[in-house]
């Protein structure tokens, strides 16, 4: 697996580059409100004892660091996604910078005498924020990288320490969530970064020369327990498939797309093998998709050069699929939209269907989609009947 490595940040220089002047200034009236915990050894002369030998992996010991030395990695870390608007915010709650309410960071020294700091971003920030002074000190527990340790391993436990700090904490957006998982290689990040990787879709970063992002990778861990990940994995593979042709998508994949359609395909997969075998072993879904998703605009902009008066149509997109709705919002609603896309495709093809039904999948007398809402509101199930019936079209 090749680690999409960053490059350490120094944390003040960040903040300097950062933070606006209006804001300095609104914040000059505040300060220090406390003292630091006394009798702390200063950073640079614990280092200094470091390279006498003095201290290994084993130790750990609490500081006094400038602020200034400090960097952070955004290899794992949300470094460059610091709140400075929230440092402001909590400051002002505060009426200045707390000692007491920051406590003790945590920091690692590597091997070329970096300190990397894996919880404490924002309380750094803070302080130069109110002193602008990138001399000041703040207590870290400080520990040692061995000397010899590989690049993956010393991401690895500074990551897996940042982890720990971060799933406590509810304002932690899914990327940074997965960030420090996936390096700290906690089991359920690791498989959904190997679930993805196959069809070229990278997680905040994670995956060398990604062609796709997905940030709502809960809800494709969600499509594999319902709907299993084979038709997780068609799902993905077509509708990455319309990308093949172009260099850099940079295509965002959304989770409940992949959801929905995988869902559909598993609830109406009979349906969909029935219409395949009764027209030659066609691929109708992967057809559908890609008619929809990629070609629909440029064959009706043809035929309307051709001369035929038809209405012109924007391709459907995966947020058409996945809007809200006033009245129901579950995931049954989009697989309704999947059933109207599919409908009319199979008889804009002219396909041969059963004989018994009136569309491919039936609606109103269908078995399957009677048993797909049987759980629901009687007035749920009526409403998600009309989306299965209405037209698919592209939200503007």
């Amino acid at each position: 697996m090749l680690l999409v490595l960053k490059k350490t940040l120094n944390l003040i220089t960040l903040a300097v580059d950062n933070v606006k002047d209006n804001v300095l200034k609104g914040l000059s009236n505040l300060g220090i409100i406390d003292d630091m915990p006394k009798n702390l050894r200063d950073l640079e002369d614990v280092l200094e004892d470091k390279r006498r030998g003095l201290y290994t992996e084993k130790d750990s010991v609490v500081v006094a660091a400038r602020i200034g030395d400090l960097l952070s990695d955004p290899t794992y870390n949300r470094t460059e996604d610091i709140s400075y608007g929230n440092c402001e915010r909590d400051l002002r709650r505060l009426k200045g910078f707390s000692y007491k309410a920051t406590g003790i960071l945590f920091a690692f020294v590597r091997p070329d005498y970096s300190v990397v700091v894996t919880q404490g971003n924002h309380r750094t920030t803070m302080l130069w924020m109110v002193t602008e002074d990138p001399n000041v000190r703040i207590p870290i527990n400080l520990n040692f990288h061995p000397e010899n340790i590989s690049v993956e391993r010393m991401i690895e436990i500074e990551s897996e320490n940042h982890n720990a700090d971060c799933a406590f904490r509810s304002t932690q957006d899914n990327d940074s969530k997965f960030k420090s998982a996936f390096f700290s290689k906690q089991a359920w990040a690791l498989q959904i970064f190997q679930f993805l990787t196959p069809f070229w879709i990278g997680i905040a970063d994670t995956l060398q020369n990604a062609r796709f992002t997905c940030h709502s990778y809960n809800y494709i861990s969600k499509a594999r327990k319902e709907s299993g990940d084979d038709n997780v994995k068609t799902m993905l593979k077509v509708f990455t498939d319309l990308y093949r042709d172009v260099e850099d998508p940079n295509v965002e994949i959304l989770g409940n797309f992949v959801r929905s359609g995988a869902l559909f395909l598993n609830v109406f997969g009979k349906h969909i093998e029935e219409v395949n075998g009764m027209n030659g072993d066609v691929d109708s879904f992967a057809g559908m998709i890609e008619y929809y998703f990629r070609d629909m605009e440029i064959q009706l902009k043809k035929a309307r050069e051709a001369g035929y008066p038809i209405a012109m149509k924007q391709n459907i997109t995966q947020s058409d699929i996945c809007k809200g709705s006033k009245v129901y919002k579950g995931i049954e609603l989009f697989v309704c939209r999947f059933i109207s896309l599919y409908n009319d495709y199979v008889e804009t093809q002219d396909w041969s269907i059963s004989g018994r039904n009136s569309t491919a999948i039936p609606v109103i007398d269908g078995k399957r989609f009677a048993t797909f809402t049987s759980q629901l509101d009687p007035f749920f199930r009526q409403t998600l009947a009309e989306v299965a019936k209405a037209p698919v079209t592209h939200n503007k």
